[in-house]
């Protein structure tokens, strides 16, 4: 229980803590791809690679909590630089543009919820997402793209989450309701920390791992704000343009 709950201090930490990824490639231009997990990640990746450009998987971390929110005032650049993409079917770029802030696969995600007709699905939402990369991709300028994600999520669906005991769902219910973490204050979670589901760290109170618990009324499947490996750890595709006049072909190496 020490290690797992260092494990989780540790994450957190890196959070926090890790160097900006605008600052760490700053001769680059990145695209954002908001709630792009790891696992889109690595399929983005493949599709980028198998088109011939040559890349790099990398990693990065999300904030605490794991949200957009938070993620953007830890950036280090200021939103009114990003160009941002809404519409996967009309994008329209000059192809200068540093700085792009997709709105997917969120804003689909949010729409897959318990309880109301599932609109969209892990399928439809990896194809939009590399869709809008590959447009996004082609269509700059830049030799050097950095594609990276604000924050991953979890599945709350049965065998994708581990099991809480009857006591501990209760005060979780009480305590977060249907949010994976909540602001420092006068409530008493002591029996949480020691129980190993909650985590105190940046004055939040942090619902660690895969631990769930019963929500009434409608919520999404897919969530995030929570210190989880798929929550906080990111992927951070590193990719070189082709440049036909000087090399004849789709890419070139990286190093």
């Amino acid at each position: 229980m020490k290690v797992y709950g260092e494990f989780y201090r540790i994450l957190a930490r890196e959070c926090i803590n890790e160097p900006s990824i605008f600052q760490k490639y700053g001769d680059a231009s990145f695209i954002v791809m908001d709630g792009m997990s790891f696992r889109e990640g690595v399929l983005v990746y493949n599709t980028l690679k198998s088109e011939g450009y040559e890349t790099r998987l990398n990693f990065g971390f999300s904030a605490i909590p794991s949200e957009t929110l938070e993620f953007r005032d830890k950036m280090g650049v200021s939103m009114s630089n990003f160009k941002e993409i809404n519409n996967p079917e009309n994008i329209r770029l000059g192809g200068d543009e540093k700085f792009l802030w997709s709105q997917f696969p969120d804003v689909m995600l949010d729409k897959i919820q318990v309880g109301r007709t599932v609109i969209s699905s892990l399928e439809k939402m990896y194809e939009t997402t590399a869709k809008i990369v590959e447009d996004l991709v082609d269509k700059l300028k830049s030799d050097k793209i950095i594609i990276l994600s604000d924050h991953g999520y979890i599945r709350s669906e049965a065998g994708f989450v581990f099991t809480v005991g009857e006591r501990a769902k209760r005060r979780l219910q009480d305590v977060f309701g249907s949010k994976r973490y909540i602001a420092m204050n006068d409530v008493e979670v002591k029996d949480l920390i020691r129980g190993g589901y909650v985590e105190e760290f940046g004055g939040y109170y942090l619902v660690k791992s895969r631990y769930i618990w019963p929500v009434r009324g409608r919520y999404s499947i897919y969530i995030h704000g929570g210190l989880s490996l798929m929550e906080c750890f990111t992927p951070v595709i590193e990719l070189m343009k082709k440049n036909e006049k000087s090399y004849g072909k789709r890419g070139y190496n990286l190093s």
